[in-house]
């Protein structure tokens, strides 16, 4: 029957994964060697995300997709109906406690994309991870940072790139709006920077509407 969840599924990495305890001695002296290693981390909280049945996808997102490119996404998604590949929610809920808890032992996070083929573009997926970090228990400040900073750190580019300071490459965006007072207003770019010249973010995604995925 279309749409019918399967009556029993195999373990999986997820569901097994899901069932871990975040606040185990052994969790978290992996935790501790992880940091201790100098080793960052990379959240990608919106691709586990796009894996849990039932959650829609973004508008936003589908309508920058060539047609064929959405409608293989859009089936993707759709089969998650009756596949047995999904991510538990409460995976989603145990991955934003422990970058929680990487965080607060002194690790490096960052945040990206990492894009499947369930609708999480870049851009749109990094918007949405903003979102998430905040979900999770971030503040908007340390988001930012993770996003950010955190990221030019990791690539050993901090000098360069990844924070407003003199020196360094213009690479900005304006938002309008507060995002870290409300996090929804992080999609309200109007403007953004690349090397000191800025780009009409609207032009752009109307340059790009109905254009990505075509090869």
């Amino acid at each position: 029957m279309p749409g019918k969840q399967p009556d029993v599924c195999p373990p999986t990495n997820q569901v097994a994964q899901a069932d871990v305890n975040v606040e185990s001695p052994l969790v978290q002296e992996s935790i501790r060697r992880i940091v201790a290693s100098g080793t960052p981390s990379v959240s990608t909280l919106g691709v586990y995300e796009s894996f849990i049945r039932g959650r829609p996808l973004d508008p936003r997102a589908m309508e920058m997709l060539a047609p064929d490119t959405r409608r293989e996404v859009e089936a993707n998604q759709a089969a998650l109906d009756t596949s047995c590949f999904t991510v538990p929610d409460r995976l989603l809920r145990k991955m934003m406690q422990w970058e929680r808890d990487f965080v607060a032992a002194g690790g490096l996070l960052g945040a990206g994309c990492d894009p499947w083929g369930t609708g999480f573009l870049p851009g749109n997926g990094d918007l949405r991870n903003y979102e998430l970090l905040v979900q999770a228990g971030f503040t908007g400040e340390q988001a930012i940072q993770i996003m950010t900073l955190n990221g030019a750190r990791i690539l050993r580019e901090d000098p360069r790139i990844g924070s407003i300071a003199p020196g360094k490459a213009a690479d900005l965006v304006v938002i309008r709006g507060d995002p870290v007072a409300t996090p929804s207003q992080i999609y309200e770019v109007t403007t953004v920077f690349r090397d000191g010249v800025g780009y009409d973010s609207g032009r752009l995604r109307e340059a790009a509407r109905g254009k990505v995925g075509v090869f």
